[in-house]
């Protein structure tokens, strides 16, 4: 390859069918119609209506870094998504609980539901690997 030419990057491999994709929401707002995020000039709003289902956990060492770690599962043209954010254990991830649980109402899975009830979560991971391995189950439960 001549100087100065760039090698293609190698492109990653598609998901398997029916794997557990997840994305990162950016600055994500609760809000009364949905959830907003994005960069500063490239906010958008994701309904309550396009969220099928939603989950949460606590991920991290009991004694160590740890977070509360929500799942809002869309369906997209390419299959589920899961569009992802946290929040510190405690009152605040409670709150973001009891909103989510409040607008999805029965499309809430227990995992959530639980952590909005009890304000403690009622599953917890390792790390995300394990989250996601466990998410994927309760997420095909309905």
């Amino acid at each position: 390859m001549p100087d100065g030419m760039k090698r293609p990057l190698p492109t990653a491999p598609a998901p398997p069918a029916g794997a557990y994709r997840s994305q990162v929401l950016q600055a994500p707002r609760l809000g009364r119609t949905g959830v907003e995020h994005g960069s500063a000039g490239r906010r958008r709003t994701l309904t309550w209506g396009e969220v099928a289902t939603a989950l949460a956990a606590e991920v991290g060492e009991p004694q160590g870094v740890r977070t509360i770690v929500f799942d809002l599962l869309v369906d997209g043209p390419d299959g589920r998504v899961a569009l992802r954010f946290d929040a510190e254990p405690g009152d605040d991830a409670t709150a973001i609980a009891r909103i989510l649980t409040g607008a999805l109402g029965e499309r809430a899975r227990p995992s959530l539901k639980g952590l909005a009830a009890d304000g403690v979560p009622t599953r917890w991971f390792p790390d995300l690997a394990s989250f996601e391995e466990a998410a994927a189950e309760e997420a095909a439960e309905g």
